[in-house]
């Protein structure tokens, strides 16, 4: 299990990716899609396709449910699912295990967490071929479109490796 240090709160909030209200166009064309985050998730759905894998815990804001219309745009998604309980602060290993694995196979996948989604978007960079666009959300600012390539990896990596692994 990977723990987040406290000094590594706001390292984690800052991006050098380009934040979106609406999903750019190039989206499109991209092979891979992985969103983590509901509202950024729904909105991909809506707006460019239903991504190939799909990390969510049916709220937005840490803590506001979402609403049955959000909810349903998820749910009627058909696709792989798996549950997994992952505490804030964490990358439990069963979700971490479950992201390598959903990124290898060519199947959509659909990750619910029950707890919180956060940090996993750390895994999926890592993980995740060149080229493949991880997006997640931001909250009150839009989304971020991650363009995986080998600085993005590296910066996901050398966070992990920060990170208290138990």
């Amino acid at each position: 299990m990977y723990i987040l240090k406290p000094e590594m709160v706001q390292e984690l909030k800052q991006t050098t990716s380009k934040v979106y209200i609406e999903s750019p166009n190039f989206l499109h064309d991209s092979e891979f899609i992985a969103t983590v985050g509901d509202i950024c998730t729904i909105k991909i759905i809506k707006e460019i396709r239903v991504p190939d894998l799909i990390i969510i815990d049916y709220k937005k804001k840490r803590n506001i449910k979402l609403t049955e219309k959000q909810e349903n745009i998820i749910k009627n998604i058909k696709c792989k699912t798996i549950e997994i309980s992952n505490e804030a602060g964490t990358i439990s290993k069963e979700l971490y295990k479950e992201i390598k694995e959903a990124i290898t196979n060519s199947k959509k996948t659909k990750i619910i967490v029950d707890g919180e989604e956060d940090l996993a978007t750390l895994p999926v960079i890592k993980h995740c071929q060149v080229g493949a666009k991880v997006i997640y959300g931001m909250p009150d600012k839009g989304m971020v479109v991650v363009d995986v390539n080998q600085q993005t990896k590296e910066r996901a990596n050398k966070l992990l490796k920060r990170m208290l692994v138990k």
